[in-house]
């Protein structure tokens, strides 16, 4: 393990056959970030211009980068009902 801190969890796996490759394993302990979440709701200001849409896990943000994810991905990340949960912003992107 090489980091362990803030909910978050990383771990670097080697391959011993091909050592110039690695794995790093992300794990995030969700109930803090759905209680800053739901906390965060709350504080929103409705009227306000700016407007924090969600609070992405670290998990789904690697997987972007990996996946070289566009404005559409976002979108259709931040709109699915599945991840409403990470919303703070309850509006539609």
């Amino acid at each position: 393990m090489y980091r362990n801190s803030d909910g978050v969890r990383r771990t670097l796996i080697t391959d011993t056959d091909n050592p110039h490759n690695i794995t790093v394993n992300t794990e995030v302990v969700m109930d803090g970030v759905i209680e800053s979440i739901k906390v965060a709701r709350e504080l929103h200001p409705t009227n306000s211009t700016n407007k924090v849409l969600a609070k992405v896990p670290m998990t789904v943000y690697e997987r972007s980068i990996l996946d070289d994810w566009d404005e559409g991905d976002w979108k259709k990340w931040l709109n699915d009902p599945d991840n409403a949960m990470f919303r703070v912003w309850q509006g539609t992107v």
